[in-house]
């Protein structure tokens, strides 16, 4: 089994897209989707397959002991990159007993959290809403429609280098000038409550049922700003880990998934190498690889599975890598 994967980024057309992920097909590009069940690695001896084929047939092995007790032998998170032109929808997703009473017995709820890859001075998201409004007055503009709920929500100007968590049952949503990397459970379950005036269609219904079902008035996160360091944790929740290593020229950061979780590896600055490495093979020039490196550029993501012993990642400038795993 191959222990470095590279997936292929599926880019996702939104009618709020922007422009750094592609160029316009039809409607503009807002999502790319570079790690999940659905991308399809490219090289190698499973070139063609997807995440979720690969996480079928190896199961713990590729996945990880952490992520097979949650959801099984499903690749079991979500990693995008989000360029919004324009406000996307207000929106909660639901947790996973929601999900799977809403849904099914096979649906996963959607907890996320965002890390702001760049942010234009006057950039704002929504995180829950303002201090002092009550649930009774959420789920009543919620029922009442026609904008009841925009003058409730709580604006947030975000930094680049902010991280922002968003739990299950928040009400939130992103503005344009803002560039986000997006960890999440690999689940596409999204309730419109408000979409700006645009209006519904078969394509972007509202699911106002659904978002009464789900929402949680009092989840009101805020961005923060992480410590310095070289290996910082930004999220941590039931779900998902989320850390920045900083990675400096000279000197690789090493480390070993030890079966517990695949890692998902995202170079926010690049390039950096992913090299494979055997135990007691670190000496004086640093760790030597059992196979050839895997060099990504900026933006560019590689999964590495939990069966890995270790493996090192180093770099010819300062650069950041967000690692996702499963706790």
């Amino acid at each position: 089994m191959p222990t470095i994967l590279r997936p292929v980024p599926d880019l996702r057309e939104r009618v709020w897209g922007g422009r750094r992920l592609g160029t316009p097909r039809g409607q503009p590009i807002g999502e790319a989707w570079v790690a999940g069940p659905s991308n399809t690695v490219v090289e190698g001896p499973d070139s063609g397959r997807t995440l979720a084929e690969i996480a079928a047939r190896d199961g713990a092995a590729f996945v990880g002991r952490n992520a097979w007790a949650r959801t099984g032998d499903r690749f079991p998170l979500l990693v995008k990159l989000l360029d919004p032109a324009d406000w996307l929808s207000v929106q909660v997703h639901p947790d996973d007993a929601t999900a799977r009473r809403l849904e099914g017995p096979e649906a996963l709820g959607k907890t996320e959290a965002w890390y702001v890859l760049d942010a234009a001075r006057d950039a704002e998201l929504i995180l829950g809403v303002r201090r002092g409004v009550g649930a009774a007055a959420v789920r009543a503009a919620l029922t009442e429609g026609s904008g009841a709920l925009l003058p409730l929500l709580s604006h947030h100007h975000a930094r680049p280098g902010d991280t922002i968590p968003v739990p299950a049952g928040t009400l939130h949503t992103v503005g344009p000038g803002l560039f986000l990397y997006e960890i999440q459970q690999p689940s596409d379950l999204t309730y419109r409550c408000d979409d700006w005036g645009r209006p519904a269609t078969p394509e972007r219904p509202l699911h106002i049922a659904q978002a009464l079902a789900s929402v949680r008035p009092a989840s009101r996160p805020r961005p923060r700003q992480a410590p310095d360091g070289a290996r910082v944790t930004l999220v941590a929740c039931e779900q998902f880990v989320l850390e920045r290593l900083r990675v400096e020229p000279g000197h690789p950061a090493v480390l070993e998934p030890g079966g517990a979780s695949l890692h998902i590896l995202t170079a926010v600055d690049g390039p950096v190498r992913l090299l494979p490495v055997s135990p007691g093979t670190a000496g004086n020039d640093g760790p030597r690889a059992r196979s050839e490196p895997i060099v990504l550029g900026i933006l560019e993501t590689a999964v590495v599975s939990a069966a890995s012993s270790s493996y090192a990642i180093d770099a010819p400038s300062p650069t950041r890598v967000l690692l996702a795993r499963v706790p």
